[in-house]
């Protein structure tokens, strides 16, 4: 990682698996031409559109899961086997990353990203999750959405029961909330 980079800009890119966002560096005190050097260089490598890896080498899955969360900007969230994946729901990585933003939102997605809407974004997220991710029961609820058979809506539902993430009354108050899940899939 860049040691020339202000003391809070290596904070966050610490914490972030040595990626950042443009708006980071900028309020971190960098200027546009800092960040252009650095990306010439090679010091930096573009991973989505305003989304930069501050290393060399291969980013791994916690670098290419903040790329994706900071890509989709304010209010995103992993979500769908994403979360699950963090969570503990799922038992591998899977492809493309699952990204929710806030309804209102306009945003592209990036190269390897599933992204999706929720009017529920707000209420959805897991509160202190780094990287920001749905809470297990809004995990469940859409999976068992998107789920093609009545196998997996049962398997999802039973392996969050089962691993102890959740239990049937929070699955209950998930699903008696107002709108919930209110999600537009993939785009």
């Amino acid at each position: 990682m860049d040691s020339e980079l202000p003391s809070a800009l290596r904070y966050l890119a610490g914490n972030q698996y040595g990626v950042i966002s443009r708006p980071q560096a900028l309020r971190a005190g960098l200027t546009t031409d800092m960040i252009k050097f650095r990306l010439r260089s090679g010091r930096w490598r573009l991973m989505h559109r305003g989304v930069y890896v501050t290393f060399t080498g291969a980013p791994g899955r916690s670098a290419r899961l903040w790329a994706a969360v900071l890509s989709a900007g304010p209010g995103a969230m992993l979500s769908y086997q994403t979360a699950a994946e963090l969570q503990g729901l799922a038992d591998r990585a899977t492809n493309p990353i699952h990204v929710t933003v806030p309804h209102g939102r306009r945003v592209s997605a990036g190269e390897g990203i599933s992204l999706h809407r929720s009017g529920r974004a707000v209420e959805a997220v897991e509160q202190r999750s780094y990287p920001p991710r749905t809470r297990v029961e809004e995990t469940v609820l859409d999976l068992t959405q998107a789920a093609k058979t009545f196998d997996d809506v049962s398997g999802w539902v039973t392996r969050a029961i089962a691993r102890e993430l959740t239990d049937e009354t929070r699955l209950d108050v998930a699903m008696s909330a107002p709108q919930a899940p209110l999600a537009y899939g993939p785009e």
